[in-house]
């Protein structure tokens, strides 16, 4: 028997940059955010949201930190599918786990635009597409059955990010008290 204390059940796991953006490709991070996109830190932290940090699929398949922008023409090649696939299965037992243990997961962040971890859109050579990142679409695959709310971060419309986030949050948390 477990003996209930006062941690916090949500969780929500975010990309491994918006914690630490010095895992972007250089040139990348061009918004006032110098290390972590505050905004969403705060608002996960106002609302004792857990934070659980998944894995950069772009600096772990190259094995460095510092690397040149590449497109998802270059990311989409097999190995690259594989890396993403073996980071997604890992971090969908990690959500199983929580779930297993009555906690809630009540949404996974992507950033808009990354080859590994869009939501919504990215830019390729023909303008944007509408499409998931090739770890975020690996990983939805693996946790679709549970229903979990996946949010783009747009860092250039953060505003509408942040609505849609707190929107999951404030709808969790009411229909839980």
């Amino acid at each position: 028997m477990y003996m209930k204390d006062n941690r916090s059940e949500y969780f929500v796991f975010v990309p491994f940059c918006l914690l630490a953006q010095a895992y972007q490709a250089q040139g990348i991070v061009k918004y006032e955010w110098k290390s972590s996109i505050t905004p969403f830190v705060s608002l996960l932290l106002e609302n004792d949201v857990n934070i659980i940090q998944m894995p950069c699929a772009e600096s772990t398949f190259h094995n460095r930190l510092i690397r040149e922008p590449m497109g998802i023409t270059k990311y989409d090649t097999k190995d690259f599918h594989t890396h993403c696939e073996h980071l997604a299965k890992e971090v969908a037992s990690q959500i199983r786990q929580l779930f297993e243990s009555n906690y809630k997961v009540i949404a996974v962040l992507g950033i808009e635009q990354s080859p590994s971890c869009c939501v919504n859109y990215i830019y390729t050579n023909h303008g944007n597409e509408n499409r998931k990142g090739i770890f975020i679409e690996k990983l939805y695959e693996e946790i679709k059955e549970y229903n979990i709310s996946i949010v783009g971060i747009n860092r250039r419309y953060i505003n509408k990010s942040l609505k849609q986030l707190k929107t999951i949050i404030n709808e969790i948390k009411s229909n839980n008290i």
